[in-house]
């Protein structure tokens, strides 16, 4: 089975169209782009979450 990240990785590649990395770096991309994917995953949930409470009171 391959490493989540190397599945995070490749999807991205394949939906985005981003180049591929060169060979050798395909370990470092791979947990660049899982990071930076759960990164802004995780800022629009502190957003919304921010918005949430702001509105609340």
């Amino acid at each position: 089975m391959r490493r989540f990240t190397d599945l995070v990785s490749e999807s991205f590649i394949w939906s985005v169209g981003i180049t591929r990395p060169k060979p050798g770096q395909e370990r470092m991309a791979a947990i660049y782009i899982t990071a930076t994917l759960a990164a802004t995953i995780l800022g629009a949930i502190a957003i919304f979450l921010l918005l949430l409470t702001v509105l609340r009171h």
